[in-house]
């Protein structure tokens, strides 16, 4: 089964949750596909950070990299219908390539998470994706 990692999983890993990052290793393993405004969220939480005080002197080019090298990683996906499961719109996009493809979402949003199991997509939090390997 493919596996839908929401962009909060992958910035958490990025930023030294080990919990995220080990759900990011398992998950490449079975497959990992992101949908097409993907690589943009992420860009735009690298934008975000560097107009910020605490961080424009910070070094974030291991971020950057860690995120680049991530979206190189996965299949961005674009040929699947989007259907309206959240008041979030960018969380629609992942909940939507979930359904479509018949695959995982995994997320650390509440309203992801909620809107995703409402509309009975398979969705588990990264605790709950770990337990299964554990």
């Amino acid at each position: 089964m493919k596996v839908v990692i929401d962009t909060n999983v992958v910035i958490s890993a990025a930023l030294g949750s080990k919990t995220c990052s080990m759900v990011i290793v398992k998950a490449l393993e079975q497959g990992v596909i992101e949908p097409g405004i993907f690589p943009q969220e992420l860009r735009r939480f690298i934008s975000k950070l560097k107009e910020k005080e605490k961080y424009r002197n910070a070094d974030l080019e291991g971020l950057s990299n860690f995120l680049e090298y991530y979206i190189e990683m996965v299949e961005i996906v674009d040929d699947f219908q989007l259907v309206s499961f959240s008041t979030d719109l960018p969380d629609n996009h992942f909940i939507s390539l979930t359904a479509a493809r018949d695959a995982l979402l995994i997320t650390g949003d509440k309203l992801c998470l909620q809107s995703a199991l409402g509309g009975n997509v398979n969705c588990k939090t990264p605790s709950q994706y770990l337990s299964d390997y554990l």
